[in-house]
């Protein structure tokens, strides 16, 4: 979307909410995201939790991806104003990521917004944190569009990160909140991980009985525009160093539409449609990433991890890290193929580096999270 539209947008949003803000505001939870059509993680999480106490709020999901073509813009804006109208009208309005009408209204009296951000820690740069980098954002663009602001409460899994967030999103730390992430929970209760742990056997048989090693690289780019990624290693060598019992995955980012092409290969499967990368990570023996945040949750479990880093000066001038990438990451860094194989062969791995790691990210990992969201923020405990 050009910055001529967007500011078009902006006067249609704010002309729209002042309408809206004559009705009262109601005892309402709103969930809106762009990221996916479906209730998962935080959203997930929150609900369930919020729906088995007894609460007397009405839920809305706003749960819509924006389609391509002109009849996909149209259908977005309609989608958009009719999320003003709840926003202008509910006590409390969550959401995950960025989400443009929050940005260009002035939220009324006994309206909340709270950002669970979809991504966990404090690794890779984003938001304000990036406005000097290539993947930044458009400076003219911020002057009439001032990304993520009006936020009441940002959840983090730790003080530590705190200051990231902060700085991210170009507010007070005050309004910072490390009580822990509610889609963390999953992994300290054990009916739920069971069920996660069926429910990936069931879609994927060809898991059940076997290791596996799972590819999860982060997103590169500034947009979803850029929706194409290659593997960056020879996958053929890889493969002639694992034996027959396990299985090599690959988990690529939600924005990712052109998979690499995997047909021919017996032991290797595309995990990337499955929406619960967290259901995946509890059948992972060993992860493979390099700069996504999805290196915290995994080491909730303890495992081995390895960093395939093969393009991390660059990623440094594109985007670049909240700390030093090699003191923070706890697992060997490799940069081409026959490091890759050289750690996958290791059998060894310092698990005190990964407890450690895990620790500094998360002060409560008590699987309460969730709970503790619902008792401070929604009903002010």
């Amino acid at each position: 979307m050009k910055t001529v539209e967007r500011l078009v947008l902006k006067y249609i949003v704010c002309i729209v909410y002042v309408i809206c803000s004559l009705v009262p505001v109601k005892k309402r939870v709103v969930f809106a995201t762009y990221r996916t059509t479906k209730l998962s993680d935080n959203f997930k999480f929150i609900y369930n939790e919020m729906k088995s106490q007894p609460l007397d709020y009405e839920y809305v999901f706003l749960l819509q991806k924006m389609e391509p073509g002109l009849l996909g813009k149209i259908k977005y804006l309609l989608h958009l104003l009719k999320a003003t109208y709840y926003l202008a009208t509910s006590a409390f309005f969550i959401i995950d990521d960025f989400y443009f009408p929050v940005y260009v209204i002035k939220p009324r009296k006994g309206t909340e917004v709270i950002q669970v951000w979809h991504a966990c820690g404090a690794f890779k740069k984003f938001g304000y944190s990036i406005l000097d980098k290539e993947d930044g954002g458009n400076n003219d663009y911020i002057k009439y569009v001032p990304i993520h602001k009006n936020y009441a409460h940002v959840l983090v899994s730790s003080q530590e990160v705190s200051k990231h967030y902060a700085e991210a999103f170009n507010m007070s730390e005050e309004n910072i909140r490390p009580i822990g992430i509610p889609r963390m929970d999953l992994f300290f209760n054990e009916e739920l991980k069971q069920e996660a742990i069926t429910r990936v056997y069931n879609t994927y048989p060809m898991l059940k009985g076997k290791k596996l090693v799972l590819y999860a690289p982060t997103f590169r780019g500034a947009n979803q525009a850029q929706m194409h990624m290659n593997i960056p290693f020879d996958l053929d060598q890889v493969l002639t160093y694992l034996d027959e019992n396990t299985v090599f995955g690959l988990k690529m980012h939600p924005f990712i539409k052109d998979l690499p092409d995997l047909s021919g290969y017996e032991n290797v499967i595309d995990l990337s449609l499955y929406p619960e990368i967290n259901d995946i990570l509890l059948v992972t023996d060993q992860l493979i990433t390099d700069y996504s945040s999805i290196v915290f949750e995994y080491s909730l479990l303890e495992r081995p991890m390895i960093f395939y880093a093969h393009d991390r000066s660059t990623y440094i001038k594109e985007r670049d890290f909240y700390y030093e990438y090699e003191s923070l990451v706890p697992g060997p860094i490799v940069e081409n193929t026959d490091e890759l194989v050289q750690a996958l062969q290791n059998t060894h791995f310092n698990k005190e580096k990964i407890i450690e790691f895990k620790q500094k990210f998360f002060d409560e990992p008590d699987g309460q999270a969730t709970k503790r969201f619902i008792n401070q923020i929604i009903l002010k405990h």
